[in-house]
């Protein structure tokens, strides 16, 4: 269910209407019919954990905070690639301002978007929207 402002698409329901009410966010075929564990808002795009540990994202996608190796908006939701996360299932995601976050089955860190303060970003690269793992992870 998601309701508020929905400028960027944020919201997941296929269009940039604002909600006053709560609106379900698809139906069966959304998430591929599998139940939604849990969801991270940033300040314009989400993030959403299923319960077959696989990570969707939509809103705005400036900086790569959506995980599609891109900078485009996505108004539903949308599958980010297994492949990113070395195919390993996500248990958790957090979504920031201008970045978001995503931690694995085996406790491994995933960061991707915004690197710096936006006052110190000179220009917007897309190498840089691609997911990095920190080094470590956290078992």
């Amino acid at each position: 269910w998601a309701w508020g402002n929905g400028v960027y698409g944020q919201l997941g329901l296929g269009d940039v209407k604002d909600r006053l009410v709560p609106a379900r966010v698809g139906g069966r075929e959304v998430f591929n019919g599998v139940q939604v564990l849990m969801a991270a808002c940033g300040d314009w795009h989400t993030l959403a954990v299923t319960k077959a540990g696989d990570l969707w994202s939509w809103g705005e996608g400036e900086d790569g905070v959506l995980g599609h190796n891109n900078a485009n908006d996505r108004l539903v939701p949308t599958q980010v690639e297994a492949q990113h996360f070395g195919h390993a299932k996500i248990v958790s995601a957090a979504a920031g301002e201008s970045h978001s976050a995503a931690i694995t089955e085996h406790g491994a860190l995933y960061t991707w978007g915004m690197g710096t303060f936006p006052e110190e970003e000179e220009e917007s690269d897309e190498e840089d929207a691609e997911e990095e793992k920190v080094p470590g992870g956290l078992g």
